[in-house]
């Protein structure tokens, strides 16, 4: 990640730079948050279906119950996929404010003045 207080960006390619450095940052912190948790609601919802499956198969409950249980995975198959975009606009969102955040304080650097009011120096 930068180090927003020492930044000083005199050419183009330091300023690509800095941005490909917070952006790398700002996704990894996102795919470490996210990585568990998609494969993990899948597991689970699949579980789920195969033993509903079994359970029909095995006579252990009705045809009515094992359609009810069945599309209520359905629905909670679909709120996962929500969350997954959602959490796609999380990340887009977050990737806006790092480069923006990035360019701020680089005029901030240069100039002192603060284009970006939500621009807040890091505890040293």
């Amino acid at each position: 990640m930068v180090d927003f207080a020492n930044l000083n960006i005199d050419t183009v390619d330091q300023l690509v730079s800095a941005l490909e450095d917070e952006l790398k940052g700002v996704s990894a912190a996102w795919w470490k948050a996210n990585k568990v948790v998609l494969p993990g609601y899948l597991r689970s919802l699949a579980e789920a279906s195969i033993q509903t499956r079994t359970a029909l198969a095995n006579g252990l409950i009705p045809p009515e119950a094992a359609d009810m249980i069945l599309h209520n995975q359905e629905l909670a198959f679909n709120q996962t996929l929500q969350f997954t975009k959602l959490m796609t606009l999380v990340l887009a969102q977050q990737l806006l404010n790092a480069a923006f955040t990035v360019i701020g304080w680089v005029i901030f650097n240069k100039t002192g003045i603060n284009l970006a009011p939500n621009l807040v120096r890091p505890e040293a």
